[in-house]
């Protein structure tokens, strides 16, 4: 016969044992506010992405005035 699996208190959810409180708490889980966006965004707004970006265009522009003088 195999022995069943102890299990871990520690991984046990309190909550659950109140069906009632644990619903209750996931609602007010859902309701919670989105996060709101960062403040100071600055010249590139909220991108992380922006000055890469910036970089690569400025690249592209100063390679279309460069190439032409060499021809």
């Amino acid at each position: 016969m195999a022995k069943r699996p102890r299990i871990n208190p520690d991984d046990l959810d309190r909550r659950v044992t109140n069906l009632n409180q644990y619903k209750k708490s996931r609602q007010q889980a859902e309701r919670k506010a989105a996060p709101k966006p960062r403040p100071g965004g600055g010249l590139m707004g909220s991108n992380p992405r922006a000055p890469l970006i910036l970089a690569i265009v400025a690249v592209v522009l100063a390679a279309l005035y460069v190439v032409p003088l060499f021809f």
